[in-house]
């Protein structure tokens, strides 16, 4: 069984990104040999990087929080990070929490979900593969993008997710968990 970590990126007020999140981790329940867990960076509440030490140069217990995040993100087998696009970029405090580890990121795969105007979020997706090679993540290259997603909202606000993007999305999937399987017996090896 392998722990799979859906991470949602935006902290905002009336932020968009909890829909595609819960709806990913939903889909993560049909796949017997995983788990699926979402995890809110709202609810972390992590502060600015506020370690002495570069986290690559020392171990992940620098001060609680540091540590709190280390064990949610060292027990975990692989990521989606479900990112937003901002300015073309990275959400600020989703780079902050991953610059809060080093360790707890590497030889595990990543996929990412992500979501925006014209470009549904892949610039930001390009930018979090530079970051997770650095990291040593193992980038799947596959992805689902949600672009212009607020003309796709009901009179509610909630998004009307196709069996389009439910393809895709396990498409992704099935490859996450394929390679968080492989990439833990690979890890034993490299301890």
């Amino acid at each position: 069984m392998v722990n799979i970590k859906v991470i949602l990126g935006s902290t905002r007020p009336q932020r968009f990104g909890i829909q595609p999140a819960t709806w990913v981790t939903e889909l993560g329940k049909q796949y017997k040999d995983a788990t699926f867990e979402l995890v809110d960076l709202k609810e972390v509440d992590l502060p600015l990087l506020d370690v002495p030490t570069p986290p690559a140069m020392a171990p992940s217990n620098q001060n609680a929080h540091q540590e709190a995040w280390a064990k949610i993100i060292g027990e975990a087998d692989g990521f989606v990070f479900v990112t937003a696009e901002y300015n073309h970029g990275i959400p600020g405090v989703f780079k902050n929490a991953v610059d809060f580890l080093a360790h707890e990121w590497g030889n595990k795969p990543v996929a990412f979900v992500s979501y925006g105007a014209d470009a549904g979020g892949v610039r930001a997706i390009e930018q979090w593969r530079l970051v997770a090679g650095w990291l040593r993540m193992f980038d799947l290259g596959k992805f689902v993008h949600f672009p212009n997603y607020f003309a796709d909202l009901d009179d509610k606000g909630e998004f009307q997710f196709t069996d389009e993007h439910a393809e895709r999305a396990h498409s992704m999937l099935k490859d996450l968990v394929f390679w968080a399987e492989q990439m833990k017996e690979a890890r034993t090896k490299l301890q």
